[in-house]
Formats: structure tokens, C-alpha cells, sequence
């Protein structure tokens, strides 16, 4: 599974913040304390563990600390054990997909939010310590604790840890809000350990997610209190106004500000020294740095509360004069914990289910605030966005697990069954009802030059249909309109034969499709085919032959020989005039021209013309549109002179030869 890590060893941080003050690129590369990786996917470790699909993780500021190094190894942190490896994001939802044996409040399809850090329950301390036992269990007086410890965290693809650290999120909540349940309880937390009156000034420093988290929860609980909002970033200007910050102060003259709004008296010493008297009476300082805590305590009002929220990884030069001086309150605040709510009413209940009860009622909502959604492996960008706000006016970045690709994902959804691809889908299912039909409408396809044109044909045509109208029927037809055409034109040829059955079939009533014979061409052919003896009689098929003399004559100059003569004619045309003798008036149809757009059964016993004679024998199978074509460019064309005297004697025999075949 995919697993970020962070490793603090004190070698590897102190690398990665020399190189970082010339490289930005240091935080990502090898030398970092960050890691995401895919590893294997490992078992529960214990009967009473979870194991978490996540959904959303957001990127947290303290986690950004850790991933650009910005941390002091002297602060008390760096001293406690257990702290050098590291699994970050703690906020997130996801949903259980496993459980053990002895789980009692979780079940499988639960959504669930990490709510504790590790502590005396959740690893099995006995006796536990007395926070643990108040349910603060989050300041747990146990530094190192037995047991194994959780694997994965938030920007991880699972998690693996005890049900006792994780909260159930209601039905009615989304994951939006559910990912924003923690940061919200941190401000929750830290309004109420020092709830303002109702008429006081309240300041907070910083608009992040959490100040404006802090302000959203104010207007809620204390919404009579002035607030001041101080803020960096225009962005962030324009959200505190929305929320109902009563004034905005800006960081380039914050005492100016704070003196116009508190009416406080202002003092000014030597080396820039400046101190108000008279500010807010309650300040909370959701940066906690060295650069705003020191004037948070010289803003604060006598006995004021100033709340320290913020995350700060240096040891800081500070003034605490104003802390004794004005006695003045600094209070810390980690996290959460539990709370009185309702407020003094003497009972106790977690922040978490707070927070749930303002959502619910819908006093805050901290969805609004989530602007940014990136994969997991897109981790680089996203950190990158999360660190410049000025750019990418972010203030809540997440990862949002559904956005990761399948291919990275090998121990979740990779291993699942393989989706068909939807361009093959269309194609899986035409050809599924291709082989439900029994006669399939498949396009002949033109044969091998290897293979003999009559298995081409037995395999490409399905099987010959009862004729229609004495017109064969096959699968080679193009269209329904051909069909028609073809139908019309056998049928003027039965009317035609049966009303001149002793005169030979040339007298054909001519169409547009067919070319025109020339009138001396006709004089000339009549009277040859009459010597010759041949008379159709009724039930025997026509013979129709085209007259396309004349073009061909125009076109070749050269006379054909015999043996040229001889080698066009049918191989086996005595066999092909007696098929369809079963029929009573049944033209010859030959499947030899698929693609023919016009008259590919009438044409084709007499598709060889004069052309193709006087042409050699690699050149004979020429289509109709070729012979039309011709026809259309070469029938103007005048016949030498020569070729007019030796027409009717070669016409004569051709005929004759033709006629002594169909006798034989």
C-alpha cells in the first residue's frame, strides 16, 4: 500500500535545511525526511486493531513543519522517544474494511476520523494515567509506550491502528466536513479555554484554517464580542470579512491598527522599543511564532488571556515581562480533548462530538473552507500548494484518495477485475449479435489471388434465399434500392421474351443505365444472328449479351486473333446456362463483381466486351463502371476507317462461335 513516512533523524534534518536555504527541490529529494512509497500490505497485529481505507486526508501546518525541517532539535519535542519516525496526517476519514476479533463499537463499512494520539488504552497500560483516565487522552503522562504501534496515517492508503483512537462519523455527515472534524476541534478547544464576554475585544492572529476556524466558532458561541482579525494575504482579508470580523488589521502597521481599534495608549522606547497599554482582553494566537507572539503580549490588555494555538518548532527570545507585568495569561492549548457542553451544565463530552453538534445544527461550517484536492502521488504539487498561499490562495489542501489512478494502486483496486475498455465494448457486442443471427449481412470481400473465386464466395455468401419474381437472391446485394432495380429489370425482360420468343434477345428495351448501340452497328448485327440458326425457346434461360461493339471497336485499332477470340470465352458456360433451368425465366447470376453499383446479375454472362478481346488476358476482369466509363469518354471518338470495313466479318464470327457454344 501507499505509505508516507517521515524520518527525523537529526543527520537527515540538518541535511535537508542546509540544502534548502539554495535548493527548494531538498524537500522532496533523497536526502528529505519525507517518504511516500508503496509497500507491502501487512495483517492486523492485534485482535482488537482496524484496518482503514481513506478517503480524505488534509495537509495540516504542523505537518508542513516536519516535511521542510523546520524544527530545532533542542525544543523539548525533539527530546521525547518515539518521535523520529513519524506517519503524517491526522486529519482524515476513511471507512473500515476489516476488523478483528475482539473490536465491540466499530463494524465494517463504518466511517471513521482519527480523534487520539497513541495513550495508556489504546496500547494496554495498566494502570493508566489520571489524563487518560479524565479523557484527555492526548496529554497522556506515558512518554513510551508498549505494544506495537499504528501503521499509517492520514497521507497513507490505509490504516492500520486500534479501534479506541478512531471516532465514528454520523450518518448524516460528509466526508468534507468529517476531514475538517479535527482542525476544528483544536479551534473549539482553544475558544473555550478562554471563552471571551460577550461585550469584550477579541483579536486573532493569522487567517489560516485555523483562525478562521477560531472566528467562525466565535461568531457561534460568542457572537456580541468585537473581533479583529489579523491577516497577511488578501484572500484571506476577503474570508474573515465574509465570517463577520468586525476589523481587519494589517501586518505593515499592526499598533497603528490595534491603537485605533482598542483605543489603547501607545508608547515607543529606544531601539524600536513599543508597548500598548490598554489592548484586547483576549488574543489567540493561532501562529504561536517569535515574530507575533512578543507583540500578542504587548497587544494584550491587563489580566488578558492570550492563548498560544499555534505550532512553533524553534526555541524563542521573548519578552514575558508583560506576563507579570500586566498579569497577563498565556495560555497553551493542545488539541483537544473534553469539554463541558453544554456550557455549565456540569457534563462532560468529547470535542469531537462538540464539533458534531454545531455542524448538525449548522452554527459552523467548516466544508467551506476546503479549496484544493490532489491525488496521493501528486504529493509534490500539492505540498507546493499547501506552502504558497500567496499564489495559490489555499487554506485547506486535501488528498483525496479517489482521485488516485488505478495503476498505483496495486493492493486495493489494481488487484481488482479489470474493466473492459468502453471503446471495445460497442465492438464485443456487435459481434455477439453477428453470431446470434443465422444469416448474417456480411460484405463479400474480395478473394486471395491464390484462392479460387468460387470458395471466396461459398464463404463470404450466406445461402441463396427462395427467388423472387424469377431474380435470384444473395447476400451480395447492396442496398434495397439496387434490389429493386434489378427485380424491375428481370421483369421486363420475362415480359419482353415472352411476347418475341422466336427473335433473338436483342431487342432489350434500353434504360439510361445501359449505353445506346449505334444504329449501323445494329443493322449490321441483326442479320448475323439471325443466320446463325439460334432461337430461345421458352424454358430456356436468356442469354443476354451487351452491346458494347461499337465503343470497343472505336477504342482498339488492332484486330483480335482467333486464339484471343477463343480464350474470352467462358470455361464452363454450358454449365452456367443450364443452373437455372429449374425456374421458368431465371437470369444468370455470377457473384464475379460484389461491388457493382448497378447491374451485377443481368451483365454478367456477356461482362467480356470487344475491349477486353483485344486487350491481353492479365487485363480481362474489367467491372461496369470501368466499361461505362469508357463508354462515356471514348463513344465520340470516330473508327478508322480500316476497322469499319472488317466489323461485320468478325462480328459474324464471333456471334457464331458464341452461339455453336450455348448449342454444344
Amino acid at each position: 500500500m501507499w505509505t508516507s513516512t517521515l524520518d527525523l533523524d537529526p543527520k537527515r534534518v540538518l541535511l535537508t535545511r542546509v540544502l534548502s536555504r539554495f535548493w527548494r527541490g531538498a524537500y522532496f529529494s533523497s536526502y528529505a525526511p519525507l517518504r511516500v512509497e508503496n509497500l507491502p500490505r501487512p495483517t492486523l497485529p492485534a485482535a482488537s486493531w482496524v484496518r482503514v481505507r481513506n478517503r480524505l486526508a488534509g495537509i495540516c501546518g504542523s505537518d508542513l513543519h516536519l516535511v521542510s525541517a523546520d524544527g530545532d532539535l533542542r525544543v523539548s519535542l525533539a527530546a521525547l522517544p518515539g518521535h523520529q519516525q513519524h506517519y503524517p496526517g491526522h486529519e482524515v476519514v476513511g471507512e473500515v474494511v476489516e476488523i478483528g476479533d475482539e473490536v465491540t463499537h466499530l463494524r465494517v463499512g463504518d466511517r471513521v476520523v482519527l480523534q487520539h494520539e497513541t495513550n495508556c488504552l489504546s496500547q494496554g497500560v495498566q494502570p493508566i494515567c489520571r489524563f487518560c483516565a479524565e479523557g484527555f487522552y492526548n496529554l497522556c503522562e506515558h512518554g513510551e509506550l508498549p505494544g506495537p504501534h499504528a501503521i499509517g496515517g492520514g497521507w497513507s492508503e490505509e490504516m492500520l491502528l486500534p479501534e479506541q483512537r478512531l471516532y465514528r462519523v454520523p450518518s448524516w455527515m460528509s466526508d468534507e466536513q468529517a476531514v475538517l472534524l479535527e482542525p476544528t476541534a483544536v479551534a473549539l478547544h482553544a475558544v473555550l479555554r478562554a471563552l471571551p464576554r460577550p461585550d469584550s475585544q477579541v483579536l486573532i492572529i493569522g487567517a489560516g484554517v485555523i483562525g478562521l476556524l477560531t472566528l467562525q466558532v466565535l461568531r457561534a458561541l460568542a457572537p456580541e464580542a468585537e473581533i479583529s482579525v489579523l491577516a497577511r494575504h488578501p484572500f484571506q482579508i476577503e474570508q474573515a470579512t465574509r465570517l463577520g470580523a468586525n476589523h481587519i488589521i494589517y501586518t505593515h502597521d499592526s499598533y497603528l491598527g490595534v491603537q485605533t481599534v482598542t483605543n489603547a495608549r501607545s508608547y515607543r522606547g529606544w531601539l524600536g522599543n513599543h508597548m500598548l497599554v490598554g489592548g484586547y482582553e483576549t488574543i489567540f494566537d493561532t501562529i504561536g511564532s517569535n515574530r507575533t507572539l512578543p507583540h500578542a503580549l504587548r497587544w494584550a490588555s491587563a489580566r488578558a488571556n492570550v492563548v498560544l494555538v499555534g505550532v512553533h518548532l524553534h526555541p524563542m527570545h521573548i519578552d514575558l515581562t508583560p506576563v507579570w507585568n500586566q498579569e497577563i495569561k498565556l495560555i497553551g492549548t493542545m488539541s483537544h480533548g473534553q469539554e463541558h457542553w453544554p456550557q455549565r451544565s456540569g457534563r462532560m463530552h468529547s470535542t469531537f462530538e462538540v464539533v458534531a453538534d454545531m455542524m448538525r445544527e449548522q452554527r459552523i461550517a467548516p466544508e467551506q473552507f476546503l479549496t484544493h484536492r490532489f491525488a496521493l502521488t501528486d504529493y509534490r504539487q500539492a505540498l507546493e500548494t499547501a506552502m504558497g498561499k500567496d499564489k495559490s490562495r489555499a487554506i485547506k489542501v486535501v488528498f483525496d484518495y479517489s482521485l488516485v489512478p488505478q495503476s498505483v494502486v496495486p493492493n486495493v483496486r489494481a488487484s481488482a477485475r479489470p474493466r473492459r475498455s468502453a471503446s471495445l465494448l460497442p465492438l464485443r457486442e456487435k459481434a455477439l449479435k453477428t453470431d446470434s443471427t443465422t444469416t448474417p449481412n456480411i460484405e463479400p470481400v474480395t478473394p486471395a489471388p491464390t484462392a479460387p473465386e468460387e470458395e471466396s464466395t461459398a464463404k463470404f455468401v450466406a445461402p441463396t434465399p427462395p427467388a423472387t419474381s424469377g431474380v435470384e437472391k444473395t447476400d451480395a446485394m447492396p442496398n434495397p434500392r439496387h434490389k429493386a432495380r434489378v427485380e424491375a429489370r428481370a421483369q421486363a425482360i420475362e415480359t419482353h421474351v415472352k411476347e418475341q420468343k422466336s427473335e433473338p434477345l436483342l431487342d432489350i428495351p434500353s434504360t439510361s443505365d445501359l449505353p445506346s448501340l449505334p444504329t449501323n452497328a445494329e443493322s449490321e448485327l441483326l442479320p448475323a444472328i439471325s443466320a446463325s440458326g439460334a432461337e430461345v425457346q421458352p424454358g430456356e434461360p436468356p442469354v443476354l449479351e451487351t452491346p458494347g461493339e461499337p465503343e470497343v471497336l472505336s477504342v482498339e485499332p488492332l484486330p483480335a486473333t482467333p486464339e484471343q477470340q477463343a480464350e474470352e470465352l467462358p470455361t464452363d458456360f454450358s454449365a452456367e446456362a443450364e443452373e437455372p433451368a429449374e425456374t421458368e425465366v431465371t437470369p444468370i447470376v455470377t457473384p464475379e463483381q460484389p461491388e457493382e453499383p448497378f447491374e451485377p446479375m443481368l451483365d454478367a454472362p456477356a461482362e467480356q466486351s470487344d475491349e477486353s478481346a483485344l486487350q491481353p488476358e492479365e487485363e480481362m476482369p474489367a467491372t461496369e463502371d470501368s466499361a461505362q466509363e469508357s463508354d462515356s469518354q471514348e463513344q465520340p471518338v470516330m473508327a478508322p476507317p480500316a476497322i469499319e470495313q472488317e466489323r461485320p466479318s468478325r462480328t459474324r464470327n464471333r456471334r457464331k462461335k458464341k452461339t455453336d457454344a450455348i448449342e454444344d
